[in-house]
């Protein structure tokens, strides 16, 4: 097929998706498929336009955060008739907006850590006894819509408080307050009506999943399996494709826990453009199957042309 890659972009998370990019491209030319990258800019809906025209039967959405996995791209492919991997722009939007998917979550009666919202463009933050007094201390702070832990940092003190607000609100002026809970990270990779094995993530210092551990070579240990019991893993797995469900998502989504001592699952969010970067944990978890990096995109390639048959069919 000819491809087209979308890499790069304006988020803050640039450097991660030209690594997803890179990586989904070679996979993609050992499958035998044509693949044209592009790196978009304000023009996007222009080149993308010309690219339906010439004939291009598939894009590849390889952009994280704004402007890529918030649901834009994919309403304007949608809108072109253009089959693309991953969910829909509804599912894309639900999940990027923390505010929104903390409320279904909560509507659907999953176990979601307490929280408050706060808009500094209309109100300041309550201070640091008043929150803690409602959500206990540490307290998580987070911009509302980025991702790769972007601007996310856990407050521990007063002083801290005040350095975490300040640093969200230079990705977002909405933020989440949100209550830590004590134990172990989690994540699951769901594929439709596949749940993929969990990973436990271990970062290689303090406890805190940060962008470091994330994208730096040795920065956490992924286990698989997990240290749970098998009946904490298939909790974790079944409340993550029930988040997955009430989100709307298809193809692969990635769904981020925090398991308490009891072997509890919280549902922190839903990531619908998961890492596919060399230390990232979607491919790891098809690994853990047998799968090969290149078996896992030809997966979410077909998935992806599956979605775009069947709404061809249901529209006819």
């Amino acid at each position: 097929m000819e491809i087209v890659l979308l890499a790069g972009g304006q988020s803050p998370e640039r450097d991660v998706s030209l690594v997803t990019g890179k990586a989904v491209r070679v996979a993609l030319e050992d499958l035998g498929h044509t693949v044209t990258p592009l790196d978009p800019g304000r023009d996007l809906p222009q080149q993308l336009w010309l690219q339906a025209e010439a004939g291009c039967d598939f894009v590849w959405i390889a952009l994280h955060g704004a402007g890529g996995e918030d649901g834009t791209v994919q309403a304007m492919l949608d809108w072109l008739g253009l089959p693309y991997q991953g969910p829909g722009y509804l599912a894309s939007a639900l999940a990027m907006d923390k505010w929104v998917a903390k409320q279904i979550f909560e509507a659907t009666g999953l176990s979601t850590p307490k929280w408050l919202s706060v808009n500094l463009k209309r109100e300041s933050a309550p201070n640091w006894n008043n929150c803690i007094a409602q959500l206990g201390a540490p307290v998580v702070v987070k911009p509302v819509a980025t991702g790769s832990t972007m601007g996310i940092t856990i407050a521990r003190s007063p002083q801290d408080y005040e350095r975490s607000l300040e640093l969200a609100r230079q990705h977002d002026e909405r933020l989440i307050l949100e209550q830590y809970i004590a134990g172990k990270e989690l994540t699951v990779s769901v594929i439709g009506d596949r749940i993929l094995p969990p990973i436990e993530i271990v970062p290689a210092e303090g406890d805190f999943y940060d962008y470091e551990a994330k994208y730096a070579p040795g920065g956490s240990r992924h286990l698989i399996p997990t240290s749970l019991s098998r009946a904490g893993e298939e909790r974790a797995g079944a409340i993550a494709k029930r988040a997955y469900d009430a989100l709307h998502c298809e193809g692969l989504a990635r769904i981020d826990l925090r398991i308490d001592a009891a072997e509890r699952a919280w549902i922190l969010e839903v990531n619908t453009l998961p890492g596919m970067t060399p230390t990232s944990l979607s491919p790891d978890s098809a690994a853990a199957l047998g799968w090969s990096f290149r078996e896992l995109v030809r997966c979410l390639l077909a998935e992806g042309m599956h979605r775009r048959q069947r709404l061809v069919t249901e529209l006819v």
